[in-house]
């Protein structure tokens, strides 16, 4: 999640939890199709006032319960979205960084208590670990306050400029290395640039060869300012209320965003994470293991994850960038996901939405 563009996790959080007086009433005596179905109604009102714009899934045990779209692709074109269309996941991207960095190590390639140094020489910080980046827990400063100071924004930002900018201005650390959690962008580019490194191809490659590819997420690539052409053919732009709001100069660095996905290439990408599809049970459970920081405490994100300290088997995760706003949750222990990807930030919000389409289902 970026900058002034984004919802941070803690407003989304909150957001969560507080639903506006036009959402969905459920009774306690509703039954679950009788909550979808005013779920349902409330959407379509909604889309009637073009106050909605994007798809929606439940799925329980591999069944697909719910699932619609609403809106278009582009703002200044017709075509109206589907289920199969592909959005920006923006942080919701970052378990896949995850899940490439413990490729990696399945591999043999690395090791994630390994310090960064040892893949990238010129990171200034010598004691952080490729751990504390997954984690959250590094204290690097966020690389956007640099590109904003630094940068010239008639050019592309891209992963060597991130890590040349820390190398010139040398910014201290937040906080020692382990003493907490502090959300940080500038790790998951940071993983980025390692995955090439160690990889020795694009970020983009590597994802699709390793995850998309093997688990026939055929709709689901990265795609940043350099990628090529139209290699997505079902991409979805941002907008803000019939205004284009794409993708800009920072869009080109990886790892902490840019992947595009579709609502049915989740449930397969979830349906991979229960059935330890891409790596052993031991190996998969890491990423769903909170952090445990210098003091002994711990701190709940995983992999790429946001994790529920009352609720283990619950992994969910937010994103928001420009005109796009995310979520996914997965309750593992019940084969459940749910996934909510729009495309308008004049629309209703992301919290009211994930509010009102958990509660049809775990009320």
């Amino acid at each position: 999640m970026k900058n002034t563009y984004i919802i941070s996790l803690t407003i989304l959080a909150a957001l969560v939890i507080v639903a506006c007086a036009n959402n969905p009433s459920y009774s306690k005596d509703d039954t679950e199709e009788k909550r979808l179905q005013k779920f349902e109604s409330w959407l379509e009102s909604l889309d009637q006032k073009k106050k909605i714009s994007g798809t929606f899934l439940f799925a329980r045990k591999g069944e697909v319960i719910y699932t619609n779209a609403f809106g278009n692709v582009h703002p200044e074109k017709s075509t109206k979205i589907t289920t199969h269309s592909s959005f920006n996941l923006a942080s919701v991207s970052k378990q896949f960084t995850g899940m490439g960095i413990m490729l990696l190590e399945s591999q043999g390639k690395l090791k994630i208590d390994d310090k960064i140094q040892h893949y990238l020489p010129q990171f200034i910080y010598p004691h952080i670990t490729i751990r504390q980046l997954l984690n959250h827990t590094s204290g690097v400063t966020e690389y956007m306050v640099l590109a904003e100071k630094y940068w010239d924004k008639s050019k592309t930002f891209t992963n060597e400029d991130m890590l040349d900018l820390f190398t010139q201005h040398k910014p201290k650390l937040n906080f020692t290395p382990g003493d907490k959690f502090q959300y940080s962008n500038t790790g998951y580019v940071t993983l980025s640039a390692i995955i090439e490194k160690v990889s020795g191809g694009s970020f983009a490659d590597y994802l699709d060869e390793n995850i998309f590819s093997k688990l026939d997420m055929n709709h689901t690539q990265v795609i940043n300012l350099l990628s090529e052409g139209d290699i997505l053919e079902t991409r979805v732009y941002g907008q803000h209320g019939g205004t284009l709001n794409d993708l800009v100069y920072l869009d080109g660095v990886t790892g902490d965003g840019a992947v595009y996905s579709s609502v049915h290439d989740l449930m397969r990408w979830h349906k991979a994470l229960l059935n330890n599809e891409l790596l052993s049970k031991e190996e998969q459970e890491e990423a769903f293991k909170p952090a445990v920081l210098n003091d002994g405490s711990k701190s709940y994100y995983g992999f790429g994850w946001e994790l529920d300290k009352k609720h283990p088997s619950i992994i969910s995760h937010s994103g928001g960038w420009l005109g796009f706003r995310t979520h996914i949750i997965c309750y593992l222990g019940k084969d459940e996901v749910l996934v909510i990807l729009t495309n308008d930030t004049k629309g209703v919000g992301l919290g009211n939405l994930v509010s009102s389409f958990s509660k049809v289902f775990n009320p």
